[in-house]
C-alpha cells in the first residue's frame, strides 16, 4: 500500500503544481509580457452568476483527496486548519485567474483563458501545454492503482 499511497501523492502534487504554473503564466503574460487590458463589458454579469456558482462550487466540492490527507497526517488534530489552509489557497488560485483574466481579455474571455492568451509567447505555450499534458501524465497513476486496488482485493478474497 505503500506504493500507492506514494503515487496518490504524486499525482496530488502534480495537479497542485500544474495549477500554480498555469496561473503563474497567465500572470507572467499580463504583467511581464505587456496584453493591453479590455475595456469592454461590465464587472459583474447578474445572469452569468449561476453558472459562476456552479463553477465555484464544482472546484471546491471536487476534493476526494481529504481521506487521504488526514489518514496520511502524523498530527490528525491539525487537519481543520489544513483544510483551511488549502481552501484559502484555492480560493487565491481562482479569484486571481478570474481578475487577471477579466482584466486582460474582458467579456472576450473564452471558456479556457488558456485559449486568449497569444500563441506567440513562451509563456503561453507553457500554460497550454501544462493544460495538456496534466491530465494525460496522470492517466497512467491511475491505471496502476486500480491495478493495486483490483489485486489487493484478490488477494485478501483468497
Amino acid at each position: 500500500m505503500c506504493l500507492g499511497s506514494h503515487l496518490v501523492h504524486s499525482v496530488i502534487a502534480g495537479g497542485v503544481i500544474a495549477s500554480i504554473v498555469i496561473v503563474a503564466c497567465l500572470f507572467w503574460v499580463g504583467l511581464v509580457d505587456h496584453i493591453e487590458a479590455k475595456d469592454e463589458g461590465t464587472a459583474l454579469n447578474l445572469p452569468g452568476i449561476p453558472i459562476a456558482v456552479g463553477l465555484y462550487g464544482y472546484c471546491y466540492s471536487g476534493h476526494g483527496v481529504f481521506p487521504n490527507i488526514y489518514s496520511s497526517m502524523k498530527k490528525r488534530s491539525q487537519f481543520p486548519a489544513v483544510i483551511f489552509t488549502c481552501i484559502a489557497l484555492s480560493t487565491v488560485l481562482f479569484a486571481g485567474a478570474a481578475i487577471m483574466g477579466y482584466i486582460m481579455f474582458g467579456e472576450s474571455t473564452e471558456s479556457q483563458f488558456t485559449l486568449n492568451l497569444p500563441s506567440n509567447l513562451v509563456a503561453s505555450k507553457i500554460a497550454v501545454w501544462t493544460t495538456v499534458t496534466n491530465p494525460i501524465t496522470k492517466y497512467p497513476y491511475c491505471v496502476i492503482l486500480s491495478f493495486l486496488h483490483l489485486f489487493s482485493h484478490a488477494t485478501l478474497s483468497l
